[in-house]
């Protein structure tokens, strides 16, 4: 009986420590982005006041300063129009933020039948990924947009499990506000609407159709206002080398902690023994090309680049980290992709939604792991999910990420890589 309540007890501990956590950060003026949350809210509050005095067109410091659709900044403009208080508008933004783990956690429940415990404790645990709470206490657009496909998506799966039409509407209307918060989004929505395209009698999928035009017509005018927001293709990377091998970097660090635990480690060892000697001699080609060629992984922009980008140059003064993560990313991306075919959805989808110049890691964290998670049933959050250890095992995986990026934060490591 005691034994009991002392595991009881400690299992509560694990899903409140997350939230007092972050309320301690939002207190503390927290930002594990080593800034640039902080920038991006300080150059983007000027929006936030012309929308509030219904100015649409900006001023000297307007809304020209920013590439994105307006949701974001629309919602916290209503917000200070209340209250007049730009402290009161990030702690609303900070409430909303909370939405992320209560919506993982409907759209987990809707996926998988695993002990709702357990997933009460993994979607909580996100909560200690770095640049969410970066995000939920400086109000980035980029978590509103994730919110909203989560939001989304619940509504997708809802509609699986009951026929209902009125789902569809409310998973592609939920879908068009992440657009209307990130432009990116779209490739996203576009992903559903195939969904739809595939399942779908015709008659049905033309409705659905028609109402993603409708959803459209709102952005056309927001590029009149804005044409900045038409010019986002001009920030597409020229130099694919740095910015696929950064995004792979970027994926590896998030994909070992889903694998490390025994049942994913194995299938990803298993798998790896099944190798043809074709595709052996492919990994080795691409190895060689990658350690000859080191210098086209290399930018002369030491913006971005996340984790393995920043700790290679911190610890070594050059990339091979960086391009060590990069190949371990392409690798067991392949391996994930070839037990689960689905997986290469994901993959694609997140590689076109950051082919900026410069990545930040931002552009991956949380909506990668988002991806993985709510996208469909996989073996790799199933078997998190199986059992107590593993979900332990993955929340203290973010704990320590936490942790770390606490650390650097505190000490400044990443700003001696910009002097």
């Amino acid at each position: 009986m005691k034994k009991n309540i002392i595991n009881n007890t400690f299992l509560i501990l694990l899903t409140i420590i997350p939230v007092v956590s972050l309320f301690i950060g939002f207190i503390l003026n927290e930002d594990l982005s080593t800034g640039g949350t902080t920038y991006d809210f300080n150059l983007t509050w000027p929006i936030i006041l012309d929308y509030s005095n219904l100015n649409f067109i900006g001023g000297a410091k307007g809304h020209i300063s920013t590439v994105h659709m307006p949701l974001h900044y629309g919602l916290l403009s209503v917000v200070y129009g209340i209250f007049d208080n730009q402290y009161v508008v990030r702690l609303f933004y900070f409430f909303f933020s909370l939405l992320l783990p209560i919506f993982l956690y409907l759209n987990l429940t809707k996926i998988y039948k695993q002990n709702k415990f357990l997933i009460i404790i993994f979607s909580l645990s996100l909560l200690f990924i770095p640049l969410l709470r970066a995000s939920a206490i400086w109000a980035n657009s980029h978590l509103t947009a994730t919110i909203f496909v989560l939001i989304g998506n619940f509504f997708y799966l809802k509609s699986k499990e009951k026929n209902i039409f009125t789902y569809k509407i409310l998973n592609l209307l939920f879908l068009s506000f992440a657009i209307y918060s990130i432009q990116t989004y779209l490739i996203l929505f576009l992903y559903y609407l195939c969904n739809y395209f595939s399942a779908e009698k015709l008659n049905n999928f033309i409705k659905l159709f028609l109402f993603s035009g409708l959803l459209a017509l709102p952005g056309l005018f927001f590029i009149l206002l804005n044409p900045r927001i038409a010019a986002v293709g001009t920030y597409i990377t020229k130099d694919f080398f740095y910015t696929i091998s950064t995004n792979f970097s970027i994926i590896f660090l998030f994909l070992s902690f889903l694998i490390f635990n025994k049942q994913n480690l194995l299938i990803v060892f298993d798998k790896t023994k099944t190798l043809k000697k074709i595709e052996i001699f492919i990994i080795f080609l691409i190895l060689s090309f990658a350690f000859y060629n080191h210098n086209l992984f290399v930018s002369n922009i030491k913006l971005g680049g996340g984790f393995f980008y920043k700790l290679s140059y911190f610890l070594l003064n050059n990339n091979l980290i960086f391009i060590f993560s990069f190949l371990l990313g392409i690798f067991i991306s392949y391996i994930i992709i070839k037990h689960e075919p689905k997986f290469l959805y994901i993959f694609i989808m997140i590689n076109l939604m950051s082919l900026n110049y410069v990545i930040y890691q931002k552009y991956f964290e949380p909506l990668f792991l988002v991806l993985i998670i709510i996208l469909f049933k996989n073996f790799l959050i199933s078997n998190i999910l199986s059992s107590l250890k593993n979900v332990l095992v993955f929340y203290g995986l973010l704990f320590s990420y936490f942790i770390t990026a606490y650390i650097n934060y505190s000490n400044k490591f990443s700003y001696q890589l910009l002097s």
